[in-house]
C-alpha cells in the first residue's frame, strides 16, 4: 500500500509539472506567439462604395433630383494619436463617384409658366476629415469637408423668357457620419450618410431680372467595403 501511495504521489507531481510546462509563456520572438483579434484602425485603406442620392429639399417645383452612384475611396486613420484616448480615431478620406442623378420636366404649371428644365449630376466627390470612436472592431464617426461635382443645369421659361444654362464643376461642402465594422483581419464594411451642398445657380429673365434660384443639395446614402493595409492585430501581452 505504501508503495502504491508513493507511486501515485510521484505521478501527480509529474502531471502538475507537465501542466506548468504546457502553460509557460513562449519566449520573446517565438513565431507562434498568440494574437488576439483587437483591430487597430491606424493605417491606409482603400475601398469601393455605392448608393443612392435624393434632393434634400425638393424646392424645384416637384423637380427632385434622384439617382444612383458608385465609386471608390482612399484614406488614412490614426488611432490614439498624440497620446489621446486610445479609442479616439482621427482620419482623412477622399472619394470619387460616377453618378446618374438627374431630372427633367417639360410642360405648363399652375402659375402659368411653361418650363423646359433639365438638371443632372454626372460625377461628384469629396475630401473630408473624420473623427470617430472605436468600440473594438466597430467604429462610429462623423465626417465633413470639401465637395465638388460636375453639374448640368438648363432652364427655360417659355412665357417670361427667363433662361439659364450652366455646366461644369461646382464646389461646396459635405457633412455626415457613419459606422464601420472590421469583420476580418484586413477587411471592413461601412454604412454612411452624407449631406452634399454644391451651391446654387440663379436664373434671370430676358431683361436681366432675377427669377429663381436652383440649388443642388443632396441626401446621399451609401454602403462600402475597405481593405486595410498593414498589421491590424496587436499581439497578446
Amino acid at each position: 500500500m505504501l508503495a502504491l501511495a508513493l507511486a501515485s504521489a510521484l505521478g501527480l507531481t509529474s502531471a502538475v509539472a507537465n501542466a506548468a510546462d504546457i502553460y509557460q509563456a513562449p519566449p520573446v520572438g517565438y513565431k507562434d506567439t498568440p494574437y488576439v483579434p483587437a483591430p487597430l484602425w491606424t493605417g491606409f485603406y482603400l475601398g469601393v462604395n455605392g448608393g443612392y442620392a435624393s434632393d434634400a429639399w425638393d424646392r424645384h417645383g416637384n423637380m427632385a433630383d434622384n439617382g444612383g452612384f458608385g465609386g471608390g475611396q482612399i484614406g488614412y486613420n490614426w488611432q490614439g494619436v498624440f497620446g489621446w484616448h486610445p479609442n479616439l480615431v482621427l482620419g482623412v478620406e477622399a472619394d470619387f463617384q460616377g453618378a446618374d442623378i438627374s431630372h427633367s420636366q417639360n410642360g405648363f404649371f399652375g402659375n402659368g409658366d411653361a418650363l423646359l428644365h433639365k438638371r443632372g449630376l454626372d460625377d461628384f466627390g469629396a475630401v473630408r476629415g473624420r473623427i470617430g470612436y472605436a468600440f473594438g472592431p466597430a467604429l462610429a464617426y462623423f465626417t465633413g469637408g470639401f465637395a465638388y461635382g460636375d453639374r448640368q443645369n438648363e432652364f427655360n421659361d417659355l412665357v417670361t423668357g427667363a433662361s439659364f444654362k450652366d455646366s461644369g464643376t461646382k464646389t461646396g461642402y459635405v457633412l455626415g457620419g457613419g459606422v464601420e465594422y472590421m469583420f476580418a483581419r484586413a477587411w471592413s464594411v461601412k454604412a454612411e450618410y452624407q449631406f452634399i451642398d454644391l451651391d446654387h445657380d440663379n436664373a434671370f429673365d430676358a431683361a436681366g431680372n432675377y427669377v429663381r434660384t436652383k440649388d443642388t443639395e443632396l441626401n446621399t446614402f451609401r454602403g462600402g467595403i475597405n481593405y486595410h493595409f498593414g498589421n491590424v492585430y496587436e499581439p497578446l501581452k
